[in-house]
């Protein structure tokens, strides 16, 4: 049975960051879009929305906290920041700090996946 791949988005002012992402987790059951461009992800997600969102804390003229808050609520979202002492305003689903470790981060994205293929069931 061919299962849908999980639509996960990447958001980063780093396109270094961005391209590594999605070198790391891009899988026949994981699909990844990054973007540099913080609207022009809002606008895109708007229309096309993911399975899950990965957001950086600062970029360029808003917050991650800012674009969380203009997206789908149901929405899961994950911030990403080099700052541990962040005080964020929006309820994220989890807060990676940079450096973060990518086992821990594969093995988060491979839970959500294996939890939202059982709820599309």
């Amino acid at each position: 049975m061919n299962q849908t791949p999980l639509k996960v988005v990447y958001v980063d002012d780093e396109i270094d960051l961005c391209e590594m992402f999605s070198d790391l987790f891009s899988s026949p059951e994981t699909e990844i879009k990054t973007y540099i461009d913080p609207q022009l992800a809002i606008d895109e997600i708007s229309s096309n929305p993911p399975d899950l969102i990965f957001l950086d804390y600062r970029l360029p003229g808003i917050t991650g906290d800012e674009v969380a808050k203009r997206l789908n609520n149901s929405i899961p979202k994950i911030l990403i920041t080099g700052d541990a002492s962040i005080k964020t305003e929006y309820s994220f689903n989890k807060i990676y700090t940079k450096p973060y470790e990518f086992n821990d981060m594969r093995e988060f994205i491979k839970q959500f996946y294996a939890t939202l293929r059982l709820s599309r069931i």
